[in-house]
């Protein structure tokens, strides 16, 4: 490695020490401290025949961006299996939507609309581009979220890629109204997160935590474990949590737990459930992960091929309006392009 400035080394030097400050090596006997958990409280996975699972997530990436406004590109799919063999996959048709310039999102309320016959309750800003992406996308994930527990037969598993706890004012009452759609039919609803911010103790991360605590006491995956919410610190949009929180590990191979929310009143219990999990989790590609939402993600991700022709038709239709080049290249032209040549 050639030679580094000192400043970089010592700004470097840094963020490794308040890495290791928040993961210490007494990690697990803090977090026992903190929690009184015990030996008991972890459950062992047994795979049972999974059944119907369907699987829900979706993709976004930005086309074009300027200094007032951006094009995001964004899409949603499912993948439905009946003990590991799929049974039906559909996905959305890929939609624009512009963020900016305005203060409110133009696009959000006829998309809404479309896919839930009514008028969202609160608006969309466009002052935080990513999240306003994220949320148009989430819009059209709640959607086919609520098809498929219309359309999937009592006892199956619908998983959604994320928690189960929404992120925007107006996508509460959906998910209200697909977890009410869910308990009529008999629906087992999960969100799975492969990440998490949910910390503890004023910051130490919480996969970590409970990972080595179950190592602590010998306890070898595949486990599960209900965390009580109240031993967390604040989580964003806590207000519109919904369901439990779990941590499980789901194959003796997994790389990492991940963090489960069960909704309330569900026809199968947390064991049940978790079993199911277990049994449809041994993909050798990516063991301990649910393989219907990997399938999901294979379906619907916007790869960098497909974000190149849509950004190309968009600059078509652009120039088609009768932006010329030169307008064009002083809205969405990056001088960062040019550099990279050189």
């Amino acid at each position: 490695m050639t030679r580094r400035d000192p400043r970089y080394e010592r700004s470097a030097d840094s963020a490794a020490d308040r890495i290791r400050a928040a993961v210490p090596g007494n990690l697990p006997d803090k977090f026992r401290a903190h929690t009184n958990l015990s030996p008991e409280d972890f459950h062992h996975c047994s795979p049972a025949p999974s059944g119907e699972v369907c699987a829900v997530d979706g993709s976004n990436a930005m086309l074009l961006e300027s200094g007032s406004m951006a094009i995001a590109l964004f899409r949603a799919a499912q993948s439905t299996f009946n003990d590991l063999e799929r049974t039906r996959r559909s996905i959305s048709p890929l939609q624009v939507a512009v963020i900016g310039p305005g203060k409110e999102n133009e696009d959000f309320p006829g998309l809404y609309e479309e896919c839930f016959g009514q008028i969202p309750g609160t608006p969309l800003g466009n002052e935080d581009r990513s999240r306003a992406a994220g949320i148009l996308r989430d819009t059209l994930e709640y959607w086919i979220t609520g098809h498929m527990a219309a359309a999937l037969a009592p006892g199956a598993l619908l998983l959604r890629d994320g928690p189960l706890r929404v992120s925007h004012a107006s996508h509460d009452p959906v998910l209200s109204w697909i977890e009410q759609q869910c308990r009529s039919r008999k629906i087992n609803l999960a969100g799975v997160s492969k990440r998490t911010s949910a910390t503890w103790g004023g910051g130490y991360p919480l996969l970590p935590a409970v990972s080595g605590l179950a190592g602590s006491f010998g306890i070898r995956p595949p486990w599960w474990i209900c965390i009580d919410t109240a031993i967390l610190d604040h989580v964003p949009f806590a207000q519109w949590r919904h369901g439990q929180t779990y941590v499980a590990c789901l194959h003796s191979r997994a790389k990492s737990p991940l963090k489960i929310e069960l909704s309330l009143d569900l026809p199968q219990n947390a064991e049940d459930i978790m079993n199911r999990l277990a049994a449809c989790s041994g993909d050798g590609r990516i063991p301990g992960y649910p393989y219907p939402l990997f399938d999901a993600h294979r379906t619907v991700v916007i790869s960098e091929e497909i974000v190149e022709d849509a950004r190309s038709d968009l600059v078509h239709r652009i120039a088609a309006t009768g932006i010329g080049r030169q307008t064009y290249e002083i809205l969405f032209g990056d001088y960062h392009d040019d550099f990279a040549r050189y």
